[in-house]
């Protein structure tokens, strides 16, 4: 398949069960909202909606191929002083011997979910960006 006038092989599927090998290119939005429906697309599960993104990332890393890249779109309930994605980040990333930067791309990004009984303790809700990159 051609995208962006480049060949590519992508795969669909769940990619904590779909195993083939290392990739070269890893993308991804994952849900990171705590979701009281619990709908897929949107729940990104406990903390906050973080454990998903967190356990996508730890996941992924895992699977890059050398001179492979993550990138990954996320949120953060920011509930103290710290990025607690970040925090539980940097000891496996720093473990890997990746190259990565992290940065946070909007400080608000859903301010009126602030409004729900399960954020009472999140003060803002950060988009944040993660590229990580595999040594060769």
């Amino acid at each position: 398949m051609a995208a962006a006038e480049l060949n590519a092989n992508f795969l669909l599927g769940d990619v904590f069960t779909t195993d083939h090998g290392l990739f070269d290119l890893i993308i991804s939005n994952p849900p990171y909202m705590k979701d009281s429906a619990g709908r897929a697309y949107r729940d990104g599960g406990d903390r906050l909606g973080l454990d998903f993104s967190l356990r996508l990332a730890q996941h992924c890393v895992r699977h890059l191929a050398p001179g492979g890249q993550l990138i990954l779109y996320s949120g953060v309930a920011m509930t103290t002083q710290t990025d607690p994605f970040l925090d539980e980040l940097t000891p496996l990333l720093t473990k890997t011997g990746c190259k990565w930067s992290y940065e946070e791309i909007d400080p608000d990004v859903f301010g009126e979910e602030l409004e729900q009984p399960a954020y009472a303790a999140a003060h803002r809700i950060a988009a944040v960006g993660l590229v990580v990159t595999r040594s060769h």
